[in-house]
């Protein structure tokens, strides 16, 4: 293996696990639905319209020593284990991904370890019963597909909601790495209801709930055979954690938990795979967060905004904005406009600072339909 590999990242949105392999040492090539501009300025990136089948074709002719993926191209197993033929896969397969995701699987493996999992039922076309309830597609990402439905749907499947905080466990194999705290359907953000917008880091909880979340992720390691880095997604009631999914791949929370940790866990991860690079990572701050910014009004790019926007995101070891759209994008009502970043002493101050800084930028972005960024 050369001194520094080349490494191919595939999925909707890649920019921050190549933020990550880059500072990690590795030579990345990209491919995913936006080609942001700061993450073309940082490596070779290119747009697939054709996504998801696209990305095999992208692959087939790009030359790297291995690829991985981030969400939500997990939903698609049979692609990633045809892309897998092609390159060395750096994640988990189909067969992993498929048990990982089946929710009634899940339920029974957790359930049988004694840890809460919402109960879950597939759907028939009939009503789930008496509380409250979500429905899920399981073919979603970043919360698309879960929905408070009214109808019965034939497909699908149905979970009892729990209510509390949501959050997310970082797991390298069986190790816990991280708890952090999700921010998902925030108003602020211009999310909907169960969209994720951002992560927080680090989410201090009981250690009984750390317990939990680590037996949950041994149970993945070892019956499911995943490796590398994984997601559990959980909500905290207040006393216990509830699992609702497992995300088999390189998670959004990653970013946010190396730079509270000063660990570059993309580092790592290869490592499992016998790709060895230097685990270069700026030193470790007491807590981090990420927002994703969604549109709340029909927003054109314009070439002022995006360099500005470029101008002000900051270091690759220290990003302030993020997924910065290219000038001349156009964004749909309720679509991502980019990800805007902030660090701080705990993760109330750095909540404040994200909604701060939304704030300011909103009333710059929707001025003339995109005016610039003082």
């Amino acid at each position: 293996m050369t001194a520094r590999p080349t490494i191919a990242v595939v999925g909707a949105s890649v920019r921050a696990a190549a933020f990550s392999l880059l500072r990690a040492g590795c030579n990345v090539v990209a491919a995913d639905l936006f080609a942001d501009a700061d993450l073309q300025r940082e490596c070779p990136a290119a747009r697939i319209a054709d996504y998801p089948v696209g990305l095999a074709d992208w692959l087939a002719n790009t030359e790297c020593d291995g690829w991985l993926y981030t969400g939500a191209f997990e939903n698609h197993a049979d692609l990633i284990d045809r892309m897998a033929a092609m390159r060395p896969l750096l994640g988990n397969r189909g067969d992993s991904l498929r048990q990982a995701r089946d929710p009634l699987e899940l339920q029974e493996i957790m359930r049988t370890a004694r840890l809460n999992f919402p109960e879950t039922k597939p759907c028939d076309g009939s009503p789930p019963g008496a509380g409250e309830w979500l429905h899920k597609t399981g073919q979603g990402g970043n919360g698309s597909g879960v929905t408070q439905s009214v109808q019965a749907p034939a497909s699908g499947y149905w979970q009892k909601r729990i209510t509390g905080i949501p959050g997310s466990a970082q797991f390298f194999g069986s190790h816990l790495c991280g708890m952090t705290r999700q921010i998902v359907g925030e108003s602020w953000t211009g999310a909907g209801p169960f969209q994720y917008a951002g992560t927080l880091a680090p989410w201090e909880l009981p250690s009984t709930v750390a317990n939990e979340l680590g037996r949950a992720g041994e149970l993945l390691a070892n019956q499911h055979g995943l490796v590398g880095l994984f997601g559990v997604d959980f909500i905290f009631d207040g006393d216990r954690a509830w699992i609702i999914e497992v995300n088999p791949r390189v998670t959004a929370a990653v970013e946010v938990v190396e730079r509270t940790s000063g660990v570059n866990l993309l580092a790592q991860h290869l490592a499992e795979f016998e790709i060895v690079v230097k685990e270069a990572q700026p030193p470790a701050v007491p807590a981090a967060g990420k927002t994703i910014l969604y549109a709340k009004h029909p927003l054109a790019v314009s070439r002022s905004l995006s360099d500005q926007l470029l101008n002000a995101a900051g270091t690759l070891d220290s990003p302030q904005f993020a997924d910065i759209p290219h000038a001349g994008t156009k964004i749909s009502l309720g679509e991502p406009i980019l990800t805007v970043l902030a660090e701080g002493t705990e993760i109330n101050e750095v909540e404040a600072k994200l909604r701060e800084r939304v704030a300011t930028l909103e009333l710059e972005l929707y001025r003339d339909g995109g005016g610039n960024l003082s």
